[in-house]
């Protein structure tokens, strides 16, 4: 079920990305730190959005893990502590 609503919200993402690309087709001027170029707004758009996700992904990934390992460690204290019982 997991998987299933994971490609759901890829799938969604495509189709925003697309949906807004499609109506945006003018021409912008992008000032780098360095040089200039003109790219179509949507592209700029997908591509500054495609970012934002990879950024969000890898926070995400950061404080998940971390959460993960603290539940690791809490858990082995607990059995630590905790009488020997049977289960």
């Amino acid at each position: 079920m997991v998987k299933v609503v994971q490609k759901g919200f890829v799938l969604a993402l495509i189709l925003l990305a697309f949906v807004i690309g499609t109506q945006n087709p003018e021409v912008v001027n992008v000032n780098y730190l360095i040089a200039t170029s003109q790219l179509p707004l949507a592209t700029l758009m997908s591509v500054c959005f495609f970012i934002g996700v990879l950024i969000g992904c890898m926070v995400s990934v950061k404080v998940f893990s971390q959460l993960k390992w603290q539940n690791y460690r809490l858990k082995k204290s607990n059995r630590q502590l905790s009488p020997d019982t049977e289960r």
